[in-house]
């Protein structure tokens, strides 16, 4: 290319002088080249000019105010304030071509993982592309390293050019604070930019933390040209100020976060290596699936979506590639186990904030000590080093200080100014015999996190790099612990089973070394430590999953085959049959234990109830209770196998769908305490009356311990032939409860509230005053239910009261949500998780009572009641009579038998009736005003779930109160 070429055209006395190339480093310059002699921190540029010309050099480009030493006629002397920029100006132009669409990254933490994300997204979705950044090069074939996280202008702009030509597309790229501040990506054409978060680093270059701020806004506002697309962290404090700056610079903006508005993060839920994401894209609601631990990985994930949709991504198709996203080297990196389990993390955080996020990450999946090993750089920000030695003690169990990079300074002093702020951590100087120690000290359940230098593969001494990989120490000790150990010290209260007590509950063969400290069948839910049961089922068998739930965190399987995918020495628990084995795991947890234990039943309630008796009891002892609606015959073994030795109540939930299924789980849980909360015509299709569930109910006193009570709901009509069935079964004492004047737990008096309950009970003759903390007389009852539990099992019912204040609900039954809309909002209940005419009730009371004297419109969207037999369309026209009581002003309906419900109301309450739940979604979005109270409830198979999805999505959610009906 000309040199006037380079400058625009303007010949301005260059002549016709070729240039073939550019270098700001003397030694890379070759003839024809163009030297850039760029200020630096230890060298000026200017210093070098005479060896760039002995190399050939024939243009320079240097500060204003530079002269050349030496006459050389033939060298063309170019002067600018800014060469840096006129630099980056000028590869721009020599290389000229770029891929279509670039996207940059910047932030204090997260970059690396965010540009990689949205390569591997691209890619996922069968483009052509590529990252750039700390890991060097990367595209879907190749890596090659570079020197810098931002390369210099010149090797950037060749880069791209290559990439260009090779037909890449799409290219995600970190845009760290020193390349902005020294322009190496001026004249990168940047299609979107994203910014992930700030914290303290760099401080010994920007001088301050403004300064700091101010080269990263340098790329939404110097190197994106106007109109483009702004991708933010809506969580961060920085938001407001670059939402600004990006509006007077006319970019579209995209906030993704917690408080995004456009992806916003609604829910995280950890499992043993992953995690589950509820997110809301531009009004709609997903469900992802991440095989990424912590909760910042989910924040980068969506900020890497945010920069695929801005580069013109379909939405769908990016989604389908999220749940086979891999983390990238260093970042949370899991890269061995312990004996015993404790999985062992490599992570580069050497922030204070970064080092936060990964402890508190980590701690969500703990189940003993947290274990740090970590030390700060040297010749870096000294402030630092304290911040970092508070947060270690704060949020770890275990802190090993040790040396990272330690660079010219002193280590020793390093290292005290870490064990300052961190008084009762352990200091090894050297860091393998730190990751040693770390190693060999982890017992079951333990996490040990190595963090500071991640996917380094050298340590900085002095001035010299000594090889060093933290990935490879830590597979060196625990290989050395394995071979050494010949057992992995105490077990913890939390282990379930270890390898010699499942073998002789089973019956079964393997090899051992294991400890599990829960149990499951879904390879999807697995929590680290999980023994695996491979359940063969009618339309699935489990030892398919094997190999990914051993990924996923399971420490074993339980198999009756060998599966394919798995190791020779996996750790497989073989038996003849996996469910008799799950079944011989249940016994034996419930032989060993002493625990008081509470089963409970009943058409309505009894999740509600659980959970309360969960939430009630923990605070008098170790609690184990089933989780979610593990009330079936593989639900039920599960939960009482997964029992810990160690616990003090164990509640149990059973149900039922026909006769005698609840007699051989009774008899497996062995109550001490058998609960009725209640009998709804509910499964009638399996039911000739009512009568019948009752006795299938009853089911439950078969299993009741000698000793034992049932307690029993004294208000429903069936209370005689329940406590009949119970002394047929010998049991020495029920303990009724209800409104019932011969209540042993009597309601008194209840005063409702709008988001709770006021109540009065005389339990076993002494008078308590205590607040449900939801609303409704239905939670009101099974709050009664929990205090007969209670005193059957001899806790305290004082505390169990006041227990009762904080109760926690489950999703989808009766949470409400507040949705705000531009012109105003509405509040929503969800009771979309199930429905009997029983529970109907309860929830339209809520409606109108809750809202009872508010100048608002009430709103029931009600889809069928199922299993009601053939009294189903009865039971469905009977809900317009506490419809028209809670003064319910509209009512949508969806399902045939609803259809004799709308039929059944007045015309003014008639909202409108469809065959679907979705076919209704049209009718309620019109319809809802600002003030409106809308309740959604169905059976789970009505899907009415899909009706409060699509009302959320109408407008910005935020926290409300609570309702329920259990």
């Amino acid at each position: 290319m000309l040199l006037s070429d380079l400058i625009n055209g303007d010949n301005g006395g260059v002549g016709h002088i070729e240039i073939s190339g550019l270098a700001a480093d003397s030694r890379a310059v070759r003839p024809g080249y163009l030297f850039a002699a760029l200020p630096g921190h230890r060298a000026e540029g200017t210093d070098f000019i005479a060896d760039a010309v002995a190399q050939g050099a024939v243009a320079v480009l240097a500060p204003t105010g530079t002269r050349l030493r030496f006459p050389k006629a033939e060298i063309k002397l170019l002067h600018d304030a800014n060469p840096r920029r006129r630099l980056a100006q000028f590869a721009a132009k020599f290389y000229a071509a770029q891929p279509e669409y670039i996207g940059a990254v910047t932030g204090t933490n997260g970059k690396t993982s965010t540009v990689d994300f949205a390569r591997q997204i691209w890619l996922g979705m069968g483009l052509k592309a590529a990252s750039i950044g700390t890991l060097g090069v990367i595209g879907d074939d190749s890596a090659e390293p570079l020197t810098h996280t931002t390369p210099d202008p010149v090797t950037l702009h060749a880069t791209l050019a290559r990439l260009a030509t090779s037909g890449t597309d799409y290219l995600a790229i970190e845009a760290s604070s020193h390349g902005l501040h020294q322009h190496r990506l001026d004249g990168v054409d940047v299609s979107a930019a994203a910014f992930t978060n700030l914290s303290r680093d760099h401080l010994d270059y920007h001088a301050s933390a403004d300064r700091y701020f101010e080269a990263k806004l340098r790329l939404f506002e110097a190197v994106m040209d106007p109109g483009g697309v702004a991708v933010l962290n809506a969580d961060s404090p920085e938001y407001e100020h670059l939402r600004k700056a990006c509006t007077a610079r006319r970019h579209k903006v995209i906030s993704y976060g917690r408080a995004g508005q456009d992806i916003r993060l609604r829910e995280c839920r950890p499992f043993a290596v992953g995690q589950d994401m509820r997110v809301s894209i531009f009004g709609r609601r997903y469900e992802i699936a991440l095989s990424l631990v912590g909760a910042f990985q989910a924040d980068n994930v969506l900020c890497a979506l945010g920069l695929v949709l801005a580069c013109g991504g379909d939405v769908e198709s990016a989604l389908g590639v999220l749940p086979a996203l891999k983390g990238v080297p260093g970042r949370v990196e899991e890269v061995a186990r312990h004996p015993c389990g404790a999985p062992i993390y490599v992570d580069y955080a050497h922030t204070p904030n970064a080092l936060e996020n990964v402890l508190e990450t980590l701690r969500g999946h703990t189940r003993g000590d947290l274990v740090v090993v970590f030390g700060c750089g040297g010749d870096r920000d000294r402030i630092k080093r304290g911040e970092m030695g508070r947060i270690a003690a704060a949020k770890a169990d275990r802190v090993l200080i040790t040396d990272d990079n330690p660079r010219s300074e002193n280590p020793a002093r390093i290292r005290s100014s870490v064990l300052d702020a961190c008084p009762n951590a352990i200091e090894i100087g050297d860091r393998a015999e730190a990751i040693q120690a770390a190693v060999q000290g982890l017992r079951a359940g333990d996490i040990l996190v190595v963090a500071g230098k991640g996917h380094e593969t050298g340590q900085i001494v002095a001035d010299r790099v000594i090889p060093f990989d933290d990935r490879k120490v830590v597979r060196d000790a625990v290989a050395n612990v394995a071979a050494t150990s010949q057992g992995f010290g105490p077990v913890k209260a939390d282990i379930v089973w270890t390898t010699s007590e499942a073998a002789r509950a089973t019956g079964g063969d393997g090899p051992g070394g294991w400890h599990a400290t829960g149990l499951s069948s879904d390879s999807r839910r697995i929590a680290l430590g999980d023994l695996f049961v491979a359940i063969e089922g009618p339309c699935y068998d489990g030892h398919e999953f094997v190999a990914e739930a051993l990924q996923r965190g399971a420490v074993a399987s339980l198999v009756s085959s060998r599966p394919g995918g798995v190791p020779e020495n996996a750790p497989l628990l073989m038996v003849k049959d996996t469910l008799a084995g799950l079944s011989r795991l249940a016994r034996a947890a419930r032989r060993r234990t002493e625990a008081r234990i509470i089963a409970v039943t009943g058409s309505v309630g009894k999740s509600g109830t659980k959970e309360a008796l969960r939430h009630t009891l923990s605070t008098q002892g170790l609690t184990h209770a089933s989780p979610a609606s593990f009330n079936n015959h593989l639900g039920v073994r599960l939960s009482l196998a997964a029992m810990p030795a160690a616990t003090e109540f164990g509640v149990f939930e059973i149900g039922m769908n026909h006769r005698h299924e609840i007699t051989p789980l009774a008899r497996l849980v062995r109550p001490n305490v058998a609960v009725v909360t209640a009998i709804a015509p509910v499964h009638l299709a399996h039911f000739r009356s009512v009568s019948e569930i009752a006795e299938a109910k009853a089911e439950i006193f078969a299993g009741v311990e000698r000793g034992g009570s049932a307690v029993i709901n004294h208000d429903t009509p069936f209370f005689d032939q329940l406590a009949r069935e119970s002394a047929r079964r010998r049991i020495d004492r029920v303990i009724s409860f209800g409104a019932h004047e011969q209540a042993h737990v009597r309601l008194i008096e209840e005063l409702p509230g709008r988001d709770h309950s006021l109540v009065t009970a005389e339990v076993d003759g002494q008078r308590i005053r205590y607040r449900v903390g939801v609303p409704g007389r239905h939670w009101v009852i099974n709050s009664l239910a929990v205090l007969a539990a209670a005193l059957g099992v001899g806790a305290d019912p004082r505390g169990v009261a006041e227990r009762l204040a904080s109760l926690p609900l489950l999703p989808g039954r009766g949470v409400f949500h507040r949705i705000n809309l531009p012109e105003g909002g509405f509040t929503l209940i969800d009771d979309s998780y199930n429905a009997n005419p029983e529970s109907m009730n309860a929830a339209i009371a809520v409606l109108g009572n809750v809202l009872h004297g508010e100048s608002k419109r009430l709103i029931a969207v009600l889809g069928d009641m199922l299993e009601l037999g053939a009294s189903s369309n009865e039971h469905h026209a009977a809900l317009a009579k506490p419809l028209r009581r809670a003064r319910v002003d509209r009512v949508y309906t969806a399902g045939a038998h609803m259809l004799h419900l709308h039929d059944a109301l007045p015309p003014t309450m008639r909202g409108g009736h469809a065959a679907r739940s979705d076919d209704l979604l049209p009718l309620i979005r019109g319809a809802i005003r600002d003030g409106d109270a809308v309740l959604v409830k169905g059976s789970f198979g009505s899907r009415m779930g899909q009706i409060v999805t699509a009302l959320t999505a109408l407008g910005r959610e935020e926290p409300a109160d609570s309702a329920g009906n259990g």
